[in-house]
Parts: structure tokens; sequence; C-alpha cells
């Protein structure tokens, strides 16, 4: 391990409480830690803090991936679950099997890593998921989306804390420098492992780092260029209320999924309004992480904004399907299946997971067995009879069916009736769970 001479007092309680006061309403708490002198200072400052807040203190758990890329890799696995005994922090070494790839790799990685710690977070029952990008990291993913041509939202960089599908992820450090970190545990005689990737000027990351020397000259340092971003997120914000308002007046949503949508709005909304709104019904009804890119959207944004014409549109496994022709501005928006078709899973008592990534289900030990497919998969005789009044049937042929080994169904985004059948139905279902991931706009 790595250790840096540079002597910066400790944080204070005060500053300590400042960081993580507000995570106090968590029980348990997942740290992502690689190593580095971030992860390293974040779990060693998260438990300082958990020590001054005593019985009021969340519970830590550190979990380490080891992508199987680097040699140094299971070294430095070992070297933070030694730091974690020492420290009294339960530790988990997660490691990404199978294939690499072979180009796109901190991109896969990255992916990869994030995917094995948000599955480890929930396996230990923790409410949220903290990671160690600080002030540096918030100015590099700046340039890297300005160099895209990113707007308000990329630009608006990485925020400390949000959503994501059930679980809270945070980034308390965002507005600390890594000389700051480095010199915290130099401090405290906390070491760390330097990762040889971080210099390597073949990644577009790496060049913007090396690039901030001289950045720094005309002004442009690392404080200004994260304060921006703090400013595109406020900007971000007050539009998403915008958003938000226009999707309450034009947007239907069904409790399985599909949305009708009221196209008229988008003759007077600004044409940032108008794209961020169609961008965000794209993710809600695919259960995708992220938008499609601009020009996509633009060009489906037009297409609806049309009186005439096409009367589909798809983008990021949803199609949009103009409703008849007296009716000219509304559109239906529903999950498509693609040329691959749709999950038909398998499930067994015990199991949980997430179909088709829109949504979670659960099944008890007392439970049967059962499958999840799409009802067009499915078959179901009278799926027809079930149709709301002023949608059509495309709409819902992506959506969820349980089936029984027998052929039973169920339906789970359906009202069970009161006759002999449906009670039989209740019963069979009373040990399984399932509803969307994403319950809100």
């Amino acid at each position: 391990m790595t250790s840096v001479d540079n002597h910066t007092a400790l944080f204070s309680s005060d500053e300590l409480e400042g960081l993580f006061g507000q995570y106090s309403i968590f029980r348990r708490i997942a740290l992502g830690v690689s190593g580095g002198a971030d992860s390293m200072a974040l779990l060693y400052l998260m438990k300082q803090w958990c020590l001054q807040a005593g019985k009021h203190a969340p519970a830590l758990y550190a979990f380490t991936v080891d992508h199987g890329l680097r040699k140094e890799a299971e070294h430095e696995a070992a070297g933070v679950a030694r730091y974690c005994a020492h420290i009294d922090v339960p530790h988990k070494i997660l490691n990404w099997v199978g294939d690499k790839p072979s180009s796109n790799v901190q991109s896969e990685a990255r992916e990869a890593r994030f995917a094995l710690l948000r599955k480890a977070a929930e396996e230990s029952s923790c409410e949220a998921l903290f990671l160690a990008h600080h002030l540096e990291d918030q100015a590099e993913t700046f340039l890297t989306r300005l160099a895209r041509g990113s707007g308000v939202y990329g630009l608006a960089g990485m925020r400390p804390e949000r959503e994501l599908d059930g679980i809270h992820l945070c980034r308390p450090l965002l507005n600390v420098s890594k000389v700051r970190l480095k010199a915290v545990l130099t401090d405290a005689r906390v070491p760390w492992f330097e990762d040889p990737s971080n210099d390597d000027t073949q990644y577009t990351r790496v060049k913007f780092r090396k690039a901030q020397k001289r950045l720094d000259k005309l002004g442009l340092t690392a404080l200004k260029l994260a304060d921006t971003a703090q400013r595109m997120t406020r900007a971000a914000d007050a539009l998403d209320t915008w958003v938000d308002e226009v999707a309450e007046k034009s947007c239907t949503f069904h409790s399985a999924g599909p949305v009708r949508f009221d196209s008229s709005c988008l003759e007077y909304l600004p044409d940032e309004i108008g794209l961020r709104l169609i961008a965000r019904l794209i993710r809600y009804v695919s259960g995708a992480a992220y938008t499609p890119r601009l020009a996509k959207l633009q060009s489906v944004v037009e297409t609806l904004s049309c009186d005439e014409g096409a009367r589909a549109a798809t983008l990021g496994g949803v199609q949009f399907a103009r409703a008849k022709p007296h009716d000219e501005s509304i559109w239906f928006c529903f999950r498509e299946a693609g040329r691959m078709g749709l999950p038909n899973i398998s499930v067994q008592p015990g199991d949980e997971g997430v179909w088709d990534a829109r949504w979670q289900f659960f099944a008890s030990s007392s439970a049967e067995p059962f499958r999840i497919a799409c009802v067009h998969d499915a078959q179901i005789g009278d799926f027809e009879l079930e149709i709301p009044t002023n949608w059509p049937k495309s709409a819902f042929l992506t959506t969820p069916v349980i089936v029984f080994a027998d052929g039973v169904s169920y339906m789970p985004w359906k009202k069970i009736g009161r006759t002999p059948a449906a009670a039989e139905v209740r019963s069979r279902i009373s040990g399984i769970s399932m509803a969307p991931v994403r319950k809100t706009f």
C-alpha cells in the first residue's frame, strides 16, 4: 500500500456530521471499497462518523470488486479485507466472472462493478450504496460529457444522492478534493493502493485528468468545473419540475406499464421540455437505466408532433402507436417485444429477481413453481376481455403474466374478481409478490 507526505488536519466532528449526518436515517449502508485512496478515505471517514454517532449510527458493510483484469487485484482486495477486520467492518470480495471485454474495458468494468455492488447491498439488506467519487471525479465527468456535446442533464454531472431501483446511491465526497482525502489517510496512517490504470492515457478520463493542470492555469479549476456542474443540476431540477407538471396533464399511466400520451402539448412546449418528457417516458415504459441519444430523441419528438403521416415510432425498446384517425394527438407508449422477444423465466419457491428490468418478483418458500412470460407468449385465451376501455390490445401484449404448470394464469396488474375461479387464483398467488420496479414517473 502507498502513503503520501501531506499533513492536513483530519476532519472535525462538525465536518463529519456535515458530510454524513443526513444519512443517519439508514440502518445499513454498503460501501464500495476498491482499496484506492478515495474509497479507503470514504471507509475511514464513515467509520469515524459512526463512532461519533454512537448507537444511532447505521451499520457499515464494505465490498470490494475483483474484476480479474489485473494480477495485483487479488492482493489489493485482501489488503482491504485486512483493514476492514482491523476496524471491525464486515467485508466481502465480489468477483467479476465470465469473459472479459476486449474493448471499452473501463466502461464495461464500471457497469459490472456497479451491478455486483448493488446486488451485494441488496443481499445484505442495505438501504444505500455509497461510492467514493470526489471533486476531481466530478470535474472529469463534466469535461468528458462536455466533449460529447451533452446538454443540461449530462453536464449536471454526478448527483450526491439519487434513488435507483429501490436503493439509494450516495456520493458524499463530491465536494472534497483528492488531495484532502490522501492527506487524511496519511495523518490517520491508513494505507491505500495505487491503480496503474489511473495513469494510462489510453482512457479518456485519464487524458482529462492529465490536462487539469493546464486547465487550472486558464482558470478552469476542478472546483469551478464542479461548481458549474452543480448549477447545471439546479437547472436540470427546474426543468424536471416543469416536465412533471406537463406529464400530469398530458399522460395517463396504467398500472400495467403502458402510457397514453396527448402529444398536442408538444406544440407549445420549449424543445428541451418536450425532449425531456419523451426521454422520461421511454425510461419509464422500458425500465432502461439511461435515455437514448439526443439525435434519436429529436426524431421521435418530430414524429409525435406531426398532425398527419406516421402512425408509429420505436426507440429504446418502446413503441409509440398513434390512436385512431379521429384523435390524431393521442399516442400509446408501451414496451416493444423486439426481435429477441421478452424473457420467459421459470421461478421456484424462494426465488426473487427482476423480470425485463420492469417488474420485481418474489416467491415465498410456500409458493408453487411458476413461470413469468409476457401476455403475447402466454397466449391467454380470454385476454381481450381484460383490455381496459380506450386502450389498444397491443399496449398490453408485453405486460407480464404468471403461468402455473397446469396452465392457470394470472396477470399481476389486474384486480382479481369474486368468482370461484378467481378465489382459486387468489389462493395460489398468496405467496407470490410481483410489482413494477419504477412506480413513479
